[in-house]
């Protein structure tokens, strides 16, 4: 028989019912219905022109044809899945499951990762990112890059970059209505807000006035937007000036994009870290990523 026509689903079907010397469990095993593997069969035994199976009240019997197939279809359902299960752990093994912030994976990671993939095509990288800390073991994480102050509980970290604040907006937006001479004139501005997660209103703003010695409300108003990437994007569209990370921002900054509204710079609280478990199977690929990752600092 040409291997175009091979019966696949009532070899299957067969294969469960014959280890299971019953329909139902085939049916139970497979995820189908009692009359499913039942019509699978019957099409299987009209195909071959025998009998697979003998009937009794004591469930399925097998025939000598069947005895005679039963062999080869379960040794080739074997092989398959121990082919496709070394496949998968290859497939594994060479890829590194990173997570890191929506904003850092844009701005920082995502335009940097052509350079590791010249540097090393060993392992691929397979960027997911989130503004949780995912769970290493149920979502198989290897590497989480975070902006916060350690310890994560159950979890390694190294420090992989400090945070820089700086007031941002676009060329148009500063032709308009001018840089800052001093830090106390952006009160005077449209602030846009990277409000992430449980931060107040405005607080990225606080910190940076109160870094550069202004007092300032601690409700600060303005348009507040969840992902500071989509704020980074309302100042660059002239909506007002925004709060952004230096070390982060460059690519807008040198490109035009964006201009530093302000030369006044303040150290965030926060920093990014490298945050990983011990001990893990791929602790030579991660590593190897985590020096690449300090190698573009």
């Amino acid at each position: 028989m040409n291997r175009r026509n091979l019966p696949f689903n009532s070899l299957r079907a067969f294969e469960a019912a014959a280890r299971q010397a019953s329909v139902s469990g085939a049916a139970r095993e497979l995820g189908v219905t009692h009359s499913a593997i039942s019509h699978q069969i019957k099409q299987l035994e009209q195909l071959l022109g025998t009998a697979l199976f003998v009937r009794t009240n004591r469930g399925l019997q097998i025939t000598v044809e069947g005895e005679m197939l039963l062999p080869v279809v379960g040794e080739s359902f074997d092989r398959i899945g121990t082919t496709l299960a070394k496949i998968r752990s290859v497939e594994q093994d060479s890829t590194i499951q990173v997570t890191s912030t929506p904003t850092f994976a844009t701005k920082w990671l995502v335009p940097r990762l052509s350079n590791w993939y010249a540097q090393d095509n060993t392992y691929r990288i397979h960027l997911r990112p989130s503004l949780e800390l995912l769970d290493f073991g149920r979502d198989d994480i290897d590497l989480a890059i975070r902006c916060g102050i350690p310890p994560w509980r159950g979890l390694e970290h190294e420090l992989l970059m400090p945070i820089h604040l700086v007031p941002v907006c676009s060329p148009a937006y500063a032709h308009a209505h001018g840089l800052l001479n001093e830090p106390a004139e952006a009160l005077q501005h449209d602030l846009i807000h990277a409000d992430v997660g449980d931060h107040g209103l405005g607080e990225e703003w606080n910190d940076w006035l109160q870094g550069a010695n202004v007092n300032a409300p601690t409700e600060l108003k303005g348009l507040s937007m969840h992902d500071p990437a989509l704020a980074m994007q309302a100042a660059a569209d002239g909506l007002g000036l925004a709060i952004g990370y230096q070390e982060l921002i460059e690519q807008d900054l040198n490109s035009g994009k964006l201009v530093n509204a302000s030369q006044t710079r303040v150290k965030h609280q926060y920093s990014y870290y490298l945050v990983f478990k011990k001990p893990t199977r791929k602790n030579q690929a991660v590593k190897r990523f985590k020096d690449w990752l300090a190698s573009q600092l």
